[in-house]
């Protein structure tokens, strides 16, 4: 149920929004829908008065400085923000296969190429891939010098140093690196719409006292989150507007998001609501008193978050996961 409920709703999303968007850019890098390709065709081509110059360049700030870039580049190589992105109807030709895997986006991402997994990338694959542009998250100013001697490379940090802090940060950062403004402004309008339904679902289920928390168990060891780690908690805290405990608040809110916790301290960070992440399945934890002392517990307020789908905190990501925690704490 969660699989068709998270990936059916955003896949419809991106085509409703692309619908109404149309098109701009018939090159490479536009997002099928492979549902109903009528769906996205592109805008009526521009008048010859209109046409862009395929080799025009402008200039992009980044961290890095200055980057001369195509003003409309049609074979992207990325190695993040992809689900970003396809949200924004640009497809790139290469991308990190762990994005590419995101279950959310997976029919969409077909036929992207793999550069690798996650900080290895593939020099030799993105060499043969020919690309116009290269967008990376690297802090690495070694992998960034290997990546601009391939191909014009914008760095854009991701996670904990995020340059883009949220979803409409991130959305319309991209868009402006990619000149799809509009298409961002569409989508950011529609998310805010289902994210203020799914807060209206919760209403009257959830009260605003209780509280929720988020922990790993891998095995003997056991971790907690803040809002900004992955884990659903970009979903939980920030989308939903969903309470973590005083204490998760004032530890991990701000630049420390996670603390690992011994068995005997997870009553400490334990809220009225557990979200359990457990991607090794090691459930040896759950026979301990303490751990059946919690009252989440006892009042059966635990709620299992598979692995490979929580893992991940892009704004297409954040929207499916607000809508499965949603079906989750309100039994749909």
């Amino acid at each position: 149920m969660r699989k068709r409920l998270g990936l059916g709703t955003i896949v419809l999303s991106l085509i409703t929004l692309l619908a109404a968007c149309g098109g701009n850019n018939a090159g490479t890098n536009e997002a099928p829908n492979q549902t109903n390709n009528a769906a996205v065709s592109p805008s009526p081509s521009a008048s010859p008065t209109e046409a862009v110059d395929e080799n025009a360049t402008r200039i992009y700030k980044s961290i890095n400085g200055d980057v001369e870039i195509p003003a409309s580049p049609k074979r992207i190589v990325a190695d993040q923000y992809l689900q970003t992105m396809l949200a924004l109807g640009v497809k790139p030709v290469g991308a990190d296969q762990y994005y590419i895997d995101n279950p959310y986006t997976k029919d969409l991402a077909a036929g992207i190429e793999g550069i690798g997994e996650r900080s290895a990338i593939n020099l030799e694959k993105v060499v043969s891939l020919e690309p116009d542009l290269i967008i990376t998250a690297t802090e690495d100013a070694n992998v960034y010098d290997q990546l601009s001697k391939i191909a014009p490379t914008v760095a854009i940090p991701f996670g904990t140093n995020a340059t883009f802090k949220g979803v409409h940060a991130e959305m319309r950062g991209i868009a402006e690196l990619l000149g799809k403004q509009a298409e961002a402004e569409a989508w950011l309008t529609a998310y805010d719409g289902k994210i203020e339904e799914l807060r209206g679902k919760l209403s009257g289920k959830v009260s605003k006292d209780e509280t929720f928390s988020i922990f790993e168990s891998g095995g003997k060891t056991t971790y907690t989150f803040g809002d900004n780690f992955g884990r659903g908690g970009q979903a939980i805290y920030g989308a939903l507007q969903l309470q973590p405990t005083e204490r998760i608040r004032s530890e991990l809110f701000g630049d420390t998001q996670w603390k690992e916790l011994s068995l005997e301290l997870l009553p400490d960070y334990a809220g009225d609501h557990i979200l359990l992440f457990s991607e090794t399945g090691n459930d040896e934890f759950k026979k301990t008193e303490i751990w059946n002392s919690l009252a989440a517990v006892k009042n059966n307020r635990v709620h299992e978050l598979a692995a490979d789908r929580f893992w991940y905190f892009d704004p297409v990501s954040i929207l499916a996961q607000a809508e499965e925690i949603t079906a989750m704490l309100i039994g749909e």
